[in-house]
């Protein structure tokens, strides 16, 4: 017999995030989503669904986005690397989605986290051809080469928090979220 399931969505953005602009300290870009304790159990998963605008200087400068469990200083579950963005861009859009997939649940829970970033350039895209092409990162704990479990505390009250880190400070390197979607598939 097959097992019921539905959709809950746990988190919105109504508004625009804070503009990360001018710092290479990584920042959260939608304020902190409480996940509660005991919540996530065996198989229920978190779909995260990010998308905003930035603009950048001549550099170009990188762009890094990581998933974490437990506030901006907490364990990463998905981390982008490193992605090169197009020089010079005003208001192109990013996007980052994930899959967050519980394993086990506990105290020592496991998570595994699979998505992907895109950063759109200014140009727009020619079909058949890497003109105008976003820049897209995979994202996982390891990064592109090592999607793994990772462990986390699934007892307690915890924040997710989705960060963005820029790798030069200038008032022009500008990243500000406008759409978030949190669903929970149970």
């Amino acid at each position: 017999m097959a097992r019921q399931t539905w959709v809950e969505t746990i988190k919105v953005a109504t508004v625009d995030g804070t503009a990360i602009a001018n710092s290479t300290t990584e920042t959260v870009i939608f304020p902190n989503v409480t996940i509660a304790a005991n919540y996530l159990e065996d198989s229920r998963n978190i779909e995260i669904i990010a998308q905003g605008k930035f603009s950048t200087t001549t550099g170009p400068p990188t762009l890094r986005f990581r998933l974490r469990w437990g506030g901006v200083s907490g364990t990463v579950i998905a981390d982008s690397g490193t992605i090169t963005t197009v020089a010079s861009v005003t208001n192109a859009i990013w996007e980052v989605r994930l899959l967050v997939q519980v394993r086990s649940n506990g105290a020592t829970g496991t998570v595994v986290s699979i998505g992907e970033a895109k950063l759109y350039g200014a140009a727009a895209p020619t079909v058949g051809s890497a003109t105008g092409a976003p820049g897209i990162a995979a994202m996982s704990v390891g990064g592109i080469t090592a999607p793994a479990a990772t462990t986390v505390d699934l007892t307690a009250d915890t924040a997710l928090s989705l960060t963005a880190t820029w790798s030069a400070a200038s008032a022009s390197n500008t990243l500000t979220g406008m759409n978030y979607v949190i669903r929970s598939n149970n």
